[in-house]
């Protein structure tokens, strides 16, 4: 199972997991304010990928942390906070995990890059471990096989995940970075401004772009 935003990170991993695994289920989580952009991304990927088992799911009552200091600057580092949403991935990867054990699915995989981890700390390797072991020391079902979650972009930066999209065919041109919801990515967010510069250090276009 894939948890899939419609970002590239997540894109990459639901194409990873096609090459490995026989049967990839993929789950998106649609919070209060998700962007339509977003949302669609997620959609149009799994359907690209003939992803037949798709869970979408409504969580209304979670939305990103948007209450900056008025009046204060915030540095290109603090602005990642405009994306934080509290105890994020220990619900995600929990809903997560309670699917897989009714579908008897062994691997959770997630896209979190070395970036992440950096910043927000519930998306590194090391978090995923110990909640891993939280379930699997409490699940009932764990006389079958135990559950992990794998990460395979943990150690990879930016550029290295776009050179691995282009060699599984990620349809890039399809995947939603912004951090706002307009018709095509703004290119003035962290976000589209990371990406913007991988690219470009790759001497290649971003598809998702326009020209």
């Amino acid at each position: 199972m894939v948890l899939l935003s419609g970002g590239l990170d997540s894109a990459t991993c639901l194409y990873w997991a096609k090459n490995r695994f026989p049967f990839v289920y993929a789950i998106t989580f649609n919070y209060k304010d998700r962007g339509k952009r977003e949302k669609s991304a997620a959609l149009e990927i799994a359907k690209n990928a003939n992803i037949t088992e798709m869970i979408e799911l409504e969580l209304p009552f979670i939305r990103e942390h948007l209450q900056l200091t008025s009046g204060k600057i915030m540095s290109e580092y603090d602005s990642r906070l405009a994306a934080y949403i509290p105890a994020r991935n220990l619900m995600f990867y929990s809903i997560a995990l309670y699917y897989a054990e009714n579908l008897s699915i062994t691997s959770i995989i997630g896209g979190h890059n070395r970036h992440d981890a950096v910043f927000f700390k519930d998306a590194s390797k090391n978090y995923m471990q110990k909640l891993t072991r939280l379930f699997n020391e409490g699940s009932k079902m764990r006389h079958k096989e135990s559950k992990n979650i794998i990460l395979p972009l943990s150690n990879m930066y930016r550029k290295k995940i776009i050179a691995l999209a282009v060699k599984l065919g990620v349809p890039i041109k399809l995947t939603w970075s912004c951090h706002n919801d307009g018709y095509t990515h703004c290119g003035s967010c962290y976000a589209c401004v990371e990406r913007l510069q991988s690219f470009r250090s790759l001497g290649i276009n971003d598809p998702a772009f326009p020209v």
